[in-house]
């Protein structure tokens, strides 16, 4: 019985991360994000990432981007097996538990759904400064200067 109770717990909270994915998607594309506001604002929108750290900001935003989508796709494969190593740790999770039942079964689902949105939001930054920058060596009056 408890064991049915986790399978359809999970498959609920993982239809439904895969569902506000596939809502995010469509949102992004139909809403033009990040350009039907106007310009776009790095400082403001990613207050972590530090555009003067060294190398392309491209390749970074690139890169961090496919690092995100990967591990949200391997998080559901990885966390049950870190849950059962942290056993050895912190004494056995049990499931029967509804608060934990509850918290274990939303971040197994919830946050591979976070990382794809993540690294799918990077890729579009990163895909929109490759556009900037090639709207701007054809227009060699600007100064070398980027609007983003």
């Amino acid at each position: 019985e408890h064991i049915k109770l986790v399978r359809d717990t999970a498959g609920i909270a993982y239809f439904i991360s895969l569902l506000t994915l596939a809502i995010f998607v469509l949102l992004q594309r139909i809403r033009r994000w990040p350009t039907r506001a106007g310009t776009f604002n790095v400082w403001v929108n990613l207050p972590t990432f530090d555009p003067t750290a060294g190398g392309d900001v491209v390749e970074r935003l690139e890169r961090d981007a496919r690092f995100n989508i990967a591990l949200g796709f391997l998080l559901p494969f990885l966390t049950p097996a870190v849950v059962k190593s942290a056993t050895s740790l912190f004494g056995a999770v049990t499931l029967e538990n509804p608060h934990t039942l509850i918290w274990t079964v939303a971040a197994w689902a919830f946050l591979p759904s976070s990382l794809f949105m993540r690294g799918i939001a990077m890729g579009r930054i990163a895909s929109l400064i490759i556009e900037k920058r090639k709207l701007s060596t054809q227009d060699e009056g600007n100064g070398g200067l980027l609007p983003v």
